[in-house]
């Protein structure tokens, strides 16, 4: 995996657990962002694909596709940055930071990409058909890779889950998941977050609370803390602890 696309860049230098928590926490908000893409594409779909103009609204929803499509494995020096291609950038760094090995993080991005270019392909073809087109099929084709799209998205994360849980004592990881656990769940389930928690932290809120406690303090920032700590208690700590 590779990409020269515009999004932050770490120093070589930089410490690995430093470089592993970074990476996590922007892949983590370009999960957020695939997520709310797709929401989009689906949106788009049913908004946008009416027939009233047939090929334009083909190439409306081919322009929010190529938003989710991965350019860096085939062009490297591709400047049309997406969604995929910021996970992929990212992704690449944490496998570099990590004392752990994963082959179906980047295998899930690739599946991704296929799928994808297999409907841009279908959508050329549907584009240069002068005679009207059984609209419920394309649609049809447009829903079955969004579904696909998001089941890819699930597997992502839950491949990322060892390396959360190898960062499980880094306080701005577990900080991003416990502000974004609602937005989390819409699209991974109910409590997700909170299960995942629960198997890195089975003591309960006070193991979290004090992991989190100790990274600000260290770092001189109590006064975070206390803006947190209310997010922590609002968790829902069921028993028996869930385990990874």
């Amino acid at each position: 995996m590779r990409s020269l696309n515009p999004w932050p860049i770490f120093p070589v230098n930089l410490e690995l657990p430093v470089a592993r928590s970074l990476s996590l926490q922007f892949i983590l908000q370009g999960l957020m962002d695939a997520f709310d893409r797709l929401q989009g594409l689906y949106h788009t779909i049913f908004a946008q694909l009416q027939g009233a103009n047939f090929q334009e609204e083909l190439s409306c929803i081919s322009k929010d596709l190529e938003k989710i499509l991965l350019f860096s494995l085939e062009h490297p020096f591709s400047q049309k940055g997406s969604i995929l291609d910021k996970l992929c950038f990212y992704s690449e760094i944490l496998l570099q930071a990590s004392h752990l090995s994963n082959d179906e993080i980047p295998q899930v991005l690739d599946e991704m990409r296929k799928a994808i270019l297999v409907v841009k392909s279908k959508t050329a073809i549907w584009k240069k058909i002068k005679a009207p087109f059984p609209l419920d099929a394309v649609r049809g084709e447009f829903v079955a890779l969004h579904s696909l799209l998001v089941v890819k998205l699930r597997t992502f994360f839950s491949s990322l889950c060892t390396f959360l849980k190898e960062a499980r004592s880094d306080e701005n990881v577990l900080v991003q998941l416990i502000e974004n656990k609602e937005k989390f769940n819409a699209s991974l389930g109910a409590k997700y977050i909170e299960k995942l928690l629960m198997g890195f932290f089975p003591a309960g809120h006070s193991q979290l609370r004090a992991v989190i406690h100790e990274g600000y303090t260290r770092r001189g920032f109590t006064k975070f803390f206390s803006h947190v700590e209310p997010l922590i208690d609002a968790i829902e700590w069921d028993t028996p602890c869930y385990a990874t």
